[in-house]
């Protein structure tokens, strides 16, 4: 999960300044060691269904410059393994169903260390203003151990079947139909999930799964789920 440092900059988890070192999103095992190209959002949603993408080749993965050496070397030894056999499994469900999914049924995973990895994601895809407005997370991410989440904070996910990737940093969607006008969102989305949190805000979509009771285990402790669509 890192590269030799090229930058310097304020890390978006602990928000020191200093050398930033490269953060995958997601974690380069977890199938993001490909060559991308990079575009801007507004780039991204003018293009036509049959159009060639053009932009800077980015050689061996997705991601930036937004974590110093420490909380990158931290959080990839905590949580980056466990969440990268979330990955594996998920994605053989992916294969073997021939992308058409009708449950999710993963075996043996340690919920607290794969939703810590996809916090820790979320900083990086968000500018590194994010936390310090939301400091219960960096501390949620900091601690190993650190359980609960407060309300406020909802995590959510979902297959990503058409093997495309897209991350938007903090943004409000207005919806005049439902009993809150705006939700305050982020989404991240890589195969073989797509994950999205909310804060204070209901999920934008009513077939997300909620994953925030990930964060009511202990680190060690696993299981096998079981979720039929």
């Amino acid at each position: 999960m890192s590269r030799r440092n090229k930058a310097k900059g304020t890390c978006h988890l602990c928000g020191n300044f200093g050398a930033l070192s490269f953060e995958h999103v997601p974690p380069r095992a977890a199938f993001n060691n490909r060559r991308i190209i990079k575009v801007t959002f507004e780039q991204a949603i003018s293009l036509g269904p049959d159009e060639i993408v053009k932009g800077p080749i980015q050689q061996g993965g997705i991601g930036g410059h937004t974590l110093c050496p420490k909380c990158n070397n931290l959080t990839g030894h905590w949580y980056g393994t466990r969440f990268v056999g979330w990955c594996y499994q998920a994605m053989n469900i992916l294969i073997r169903s021939h992308g058409k999914p009708s449950l999710i049924y993963l075996n043996y995973l340690f919920p607290l260390a794969i939703l810590k990895q996809i916090v820790t994601m979320f900083f990086s895809v968000n500018t590194e203003t994010f936390s310090k407005a939301n400091p219960e997370l960096v501390q949620f991410v900091l601690k190993r151990e650190a359980k609960y989440l407060p309300p406020k904070y909802r995590f959510f996910m979902y297959y990503n079947t058409t093997g495309t990737f897209r991350f938007s940093g903090i943004w409000a969607r207005l919806d005049p139909f439902s009993s809150r006008s705006t939700t305050l969102m982020s989404e991240i989305t890589y195969p073989p999930f797509g994950y999205v949190m909310t804060i204070d805000s209901e999920p934008p979509d009513s077939r997300l799964f909620e994953i925030t009771h990930f964060s009511t285990y202990d680190y060690n402790f696993g299981f096998s789920w079981r979720l039929q669509d």
